[in-house]
């Protein structure tokens, strides 16, 4: 086995496939990359790029698991792990690329339930910190013929730290720019960001609170035809009521300062009934507050622990929702708001890059997590490695 990683790594650039399904389990997102060199010397080529979106069945089971059964949670890690051998085999065929020519296939698979330090998400239950992710690598690697790294969040919450985010050493290695305070930040179903050359807290991230799964969900309250808000028109249509927005605002999470991390299991539909309960049932009013949510935790937190800014570059799904790019311009006046691909990223893609990166780390076995930004006690090199 050491004998065939060495001769993925001794060629100076090798092809590579990232695999990614986020909070809001809206699918599957697949990037083929060529990648130069690791560490400091990394530099990423995108070559082809699509996502999956699930089957409504599978998607519901997925929102439904993290209170669901063992056996579903077994049987959907073998399910998972087939459709997102596919999307491997699909984006390397729109690549035109081989799949045999590819070195290998990083995938974070769908996260089930996250429990980070601090958080008792069920009827104070004495649960240790801990993370699952699903969607099998030994299947993904048996389907696709190629190595497969899996499971890339254990080894930080091994070493102590909260198991996410852990994009920023994409970030860092792609965004960093001497002399300009940028934050890079995803929204997702939960959102994050990296703080870049800030004076208060260069490098540090976590995750702000909900991004788009929240959203979602309010969505399908209201019988929407679409699974999410389509180009914000909903929020767009709604009222805000401020003292719903304040109560939301003081939930204990968003007052603690970082590291931290969070999950749909905090921000869940016992937080969208609220909303909506509180909004008189109204679909418009109710997705305009978890909207304005989502921008205002992102915001209010990047001024409260960065300072001033100059720049904020956003990637992930909430970027397709001009509702909630307007809010957070609103909240940032100071700050140039804009997305990745003003630098070449795809926003759809970023985080699918971004594993293949790490990925890359883990064959050349250096660490993926950034411990200032994961409160880990070390570096660590995450993943773990299924052969065909």
């Amino acid at each position: 086995m050491w004998e065939r990683l060495r001769r993925l790594i001794e060629p100076p650039e090798r092809l590579a496939i990232g695999l990614m399904s986020g909070t809001s389990a809206d699918g599957i997102d697949a990037v083929l990359v060529r990648l130069h060199g690791h560490g400091s010397e990394t530099r990423v080529e995108t070559l082809a790029f699509h996502s999956n979106p699930y089957p409504d069945e599978i998607r519901d089971r997925i929102v439904a698991a993290y209170r669901g059964s063992v056996a579903e949670a077994c049987s959907l890690n073998f399910e998972l792990g087939g459709l997102l051998a596919e999307a491997a085999l699909e984006v390397a065929q729109s690549g035109g690329v081989p799949i045999e020519s590819v070195a290998f296939v990083a995938s974070h698979g769908q996260t089930l339930y996250h429990i980070p330090r601090g958080e008792r998400p069920a009827r104070d239950a004495p649960f240790m910190p801990s993370t699952l992710q699903v969607g099998e690598g030994a299947l993904i690697a048996q389907h696709t013929g190629i190595l497969t790294i899996t499971d890339f969040r254990t080894a930080d919450m091994a070493a102590g730290g909260g198991g996410a985010p852990l994009v920023p050493l994409f970030d860092e290695l792609v965004f960093r720019k001497p002399g300009v305070r940028r934050v890079v930040g995803n929204i997702g179903g939960i959102a994050n960001v990296t703080f870049l050359g800030t004076e208060q807290n260069d490098g540090m991230a976590f995750d702000t609170g909900p991004g788009n799964a929240l959203i979602d969900l309010l969505v399908r309250l209201a019988h929407s035809p679409h699974p999410f808000d389509k180009d914000g028109e909903m929020g767009a249509r709604g009222e805000v009521n401020p003292a719903l927005l304040a109560r939301l605002m003081s939930s204990a999470y968003i007052e603690l300062p970082p590291p931290k991390t969070t999950g749909r299991e905090l921000f869940d539909i016992d937080m969208a009934k609220l909303i909506w309960a509180e909004s008189g049932e109204r679909p418009e009013n109710a997705v305009a507050v978890a909207t304005a949510l989502t921008a205002a935790t992102m915001s209010d937190q990047i001024r409260r622990f960065g300072g001033p800014v100059d720049e904020l570059i956003l990637s992930g799904g909430g970027v397709h929702n001009p509702t909630l790019m307007r809010m957070i311009r609103g909240r940032l006046p100071e700050t140039r708001v804009v997305t990745t691909a003003e630098y070449g990223v795809d926003p759809d893609a970023k985080e699918a890059i971004a594993f293949a990166v790490i990925g890359n780390e883990t064959l050349h076995g250096a660490p993926g997590n950034v411990p200032r930004a994961t409160g880990a006690r070390r570096p660590a090199i995450l993943g773990k490695l299924s052969l065909p």
